[in-house]
């Protein structure tokens, strides 16, 4: 079904979230980090903001550290009133369908991305991996599991009880680019191919054997 071009809305319209663009010495301090999970906090409270819960991994973990376990079921309740404008689009046997999609500036705000100019191009400095870095990592198992758990939480008190509250001070426990968070997330190096296998057997599974019994999981709008 065709979607009239004023329904779709360019993302400039929408409510920028950014922890910044700096310039070299750049420092990130603990009064930073708590600003930042304030602000993380008011942008968990918009509607869309659910699209974080529908992405799993480390955004689903810092959305419900924003807004708790008991949100979990708002984002099966449908769609919000952004996903027509700006969200995604499919169009599936002749129907469109919209869901709730988050912007790449969005998704390095989630993670506490600070935009750093060491050279011509900013380089992204985070409090917490982005997707990029979890992808394939040895926490990357398809599911939050207790292991992921154990290491969000002590990652979360190394920088309460590590990052330093001066500026001036040398130590290095604050945001690292993704380079960093790669190594750093390593683990065991057979969980991504264990997570390339369990996602090729959902993939054929989907394909052929429930592709006619998830109709009723879609949030449509028809326009």
């Amino acid at each position: 079904m065709a979607v009239s071009p004023e329904a779709r809305r360019p993302l400039s319209e929408l409510r920028t979230f950014s922890l910044g663009y700096f310039r070299p010495p750049f420092k990130a301090v603990y009064a930073d980090y708590i600003a930042y999970e304030q602000y993380r906090h008011e942008f968990m409270n918009e509607d869309r903001a659910r699209a974080a819960l529908l992405r799993g991994g480390i955004l689903w973990r810092l959305a419900l550290h924003s807004i708790g376990f008991d949100a979990l079921p708002s984002a099966l309740i449908g769609i919000s009133r952004d996903a027509v404008p700006f969200g995604q689009l499919l169009t599936i046997n002749g129907e469109t369908h919209f869901d709730d999609e988050l912007s790449e500036e969005e998704v390095d705000f989630i993670c506490g991305t600070y935009y750093v100019y060491t050279s011509k191009f900013p380089q992204k400095l985070s409090w917490w991996p982005g997707p990029q870095a979890w992808s394939g990592s040895g926490l990357d198992v398809g599911f939050w599991s207790a292991r992921c758990e154990s290491w969000f939480q002590t990652h979360l008190e190394n920088i309460r009880q590590g990052v330093s509250r001066h500026r001036d001070s040398s130590d290095n426990n604050g945001p690292v680019n993704n380079t960093h968070w790669k190594h750093g997330l390593k683990f065991n190096g057979a969980t991504k191919k264990f997570k390339k296998n369990i996602d090729a057997a959902s993939s054929e599974f989907l394909a052929t054997k429930a592709s006619g019994k998830l109709s009723f999981l879609s949030f449509s709008v028809h326009l």
